[in-house]
């Protein structure tokens, strides 16, 4: 028996909102809008170019930013612009790899709101979010949409605004409680209230919005992440891999034109028309492995449309990568499509799972049974389904192959950032590697790190591949390695909790271990397979469920975990 578990959140002071579009002006140039029209500003001060308003030019300080409780960031000299053109979306990598002109990305600028805060509170969170939380959720790669675009967004549109002060105020909360010594999880002090009181706004002006009309694509992809990482942020991995599907459905739906306006997507060109940003698709690629690794209700056509339009990419992979982006682009896609693959191909009625996960004390936890879990044991399936599966493991080798070179440059060179991406990639790639190159991963993911509830990202890295080691690994010196680090991490990488599935691999090795010498090679008659698993990260318990093939039977064992 295993415990049963609602899909709806316990955090959250509102319901959830359905997302639905209405169509989107195919460019700029048609929306029948018009923005206001502001003072051009060339002589002022940085901060008020980046908000764009008029600035007093007053010195050492201007005032107008003083009136706004804003950081005045001084003048500079006026130089040449340049004229760059408007970089576009990617949603896959291109059959065609492009040189780049150079591989140095110029920091951004600190970019504030143009809307002026009444309350005092919103601008220090929204400072943190920009100075701190931004860079934290982000991950380890580079990118822009946490740092720049969704600041920019939130200049126009409320909800979003709402969502990243909730969003800083949860940063905010952590950074007091660590003043306190409170370690392990977020307390319900005053931060903690004002974030659920601005989710509450975000979550209502996207209703709004919805009401109005003037919900398109790309803000309804924004929300749909925008609320994963607040969920996420609270540990509610329910309601954080629901909003995740529903946005990674939205974006199916709308490239097979299984859509309201009946518009099909099928070219890059008319990806690239719609003006989405290249690191808001790869957040949603990002997405889409956390989803096939947890609670993903899609339909096995969905999975099997999905393969087949990945595939026709991964062909094109180059013999050799140029940058660590591309190396990542194509990686994620073939690690997508292998899960997608294996979806295809379960056995399981999820929409009837769906519809059993109903009320129980359990409410807004992650449940999981047995035909579910990605990462339980393997079995062995007729000729073309292992024919299709080598195939899937010698694109996996190419990539490898592929990535060598640049790998070898990297290790050598002085660029430690660029050195954790590699690394992440060879965990992700390599298991014989994964303890090692996360232990090296670890201290500089913490090193920027001073909160105390724990690290938060959207990208998945380093915890799903450290659990498949403390859950799988025979050799138990590694497997209790990689447990320790699961322990130590104070990590979570979307709705992957490091403390959360280091109880489950501590619990399996436990039932694998009886009557093994220490340090001894585990059986594999020994083998415990999880079969059920339901995490409540609000209430800090799971209940999981195991069997075990013996020669005396099945052997099935249960339990209750609390931290």
């Amino acid at each position: 028996m295993s415990p049963t578990d609602s899909t709806s959140s316990s955090s959250s002071t509102s319901p959830s909102v359905e997302v639905v579009l209405t169509e989107r002006p195919a460019t700029i140039a048609n929306t029948s809008k018009t923005r206001k029209s502001k003072p051009k500003v060339r002589t002022g001060c940085l901060t008020c170019k980046a908000r764009r308003v008029k600035c007093d030019e007053a010195k050492p300080e201007c005032h107008r930013c003083l009136k706004a409780g804003l950081t005045c960031d001084g003048y500079k000299q006026p130089t040449k612009s340049v004229h760059r053109s408007r970089q576009r979306q990617i949603i896959l990598p291109k059959k065609v790899a492009i040189p780049r002109a150079a591989t140095a990305v110029a920091p951004l600028r600190r970019i504030y709101s143009g809307v002026g805060f009444e309350d005092p509170l919103d601008g220090q969170c929204f400072r943190i979010f920009l100075e701190e939380t931004a860079r934290e959720v982000s991950g380890t790669f580079p990118n822009s949409l946490w740092g720049r675009l969704i600041p920019q967004i939130s200049e126009v549109e409320p909800f979003v605004r709402h969502a990243v002060i909730a969003i800083g105020a949860l940063g905010k909360e952590s950074r007091f409680n660590r003043q306190k010594k409170q370690l392990g999880s977020l307390t319900q002090g005053s931060d903690y209230q004002y974030a659920l009181q601005q989710y509450d706004k975000s979550l209502r002006g996207m209703r709004e919005a919805i009401a109005a009309g003037q919900h398109d694509l790309r803000k309804a992809l924004i929300a749909c992440l925008l609320v994963f990482c607040f969920e996420g942020m609270l540990g509610n991995q329910a309601a954080a891999a629901i909003h995740a599907q529903r946005g990674l459905m939205l974006l199916h739906q709308w490239t097979t034109g299984n859509n309201p306006f009946g518009k099909p997507f099928q070219t890059q060109k008319a990806w690239q028309d719609q003006l989405f940003e290249e690191d808001l698709l790869e957040a949603f690629n990002a997405l889409d492995s956390q989803v096939l690794l947890f609670i993903d209700t899609r339909d096995k056509s969905v999975h099997s449309q999905i393969k087949t339009s990945q595939n026709s990419i991964i062909q094109s992979m180059p013999r050799e990568f140029t940058s660590l982006s591309q190396a990542r682009q194509f990686w994620q896609l073939i690690m997508n499509r292998n899960y997608h693959f294996c979806k295809s191909i379960q056995h399981t009625d999820m929409v009837k799972l769906k519809e059993e996960r109903k009320d129980s004390e359990w409410e807004g936890s992650v449940d999981m049974k047995y035909t579910e879990l990605l990462l339980s044991d393997a079995q062995e399936g007729p000729w073309p389904l292992r024919e299709e599966h080598l195939r899937y493991r010698g694109d996996i080798f190419r990539w490898m192959t592929a990535f060598g070179n640049l790998f070898e440059k990297i290790a050598v060179s002085d660029n430690e950032r660029e050195k954790a991406c590699a690394r992440i990639l060879q965990v992700q790639a390599r298991f014989n590697d994964v303890v090692s190159f996360s232990e090296s991963i670890l201290p500089y993911i913490q090193s920027t790190y001073n909160g105390t509830a724990p690290r938060f990202n959207v990208d998945i890295g380093i915890v799903a591949a450290l659990f498949l080691v403390g859950s799988r690994c025979r050799d138990d010196p590694i497997r209790q390695r990689a447990i320790d680090m699961l322990f130590a991490a104070n990590y979570r990488e979307g709705i992957w909790d490091a403390l959360a599935v280091a109880h489950v691999a501590r619990w399996l090795r436990g039932l694998e271990v009886k009557e093994v010498e220490p340090g001894h090679w585990i059986p594999e008659e020994n083998r415990a397979v999880l079969s059920a698993i339901n995490i409540d990260l609000y209430r800090k318990r799971e209940a999981l469920g195991a069997v075990q093939k013996t020669k005396d039977g099945v052997v099935e064992s249960k339990t209750l975990i609390t931290w």
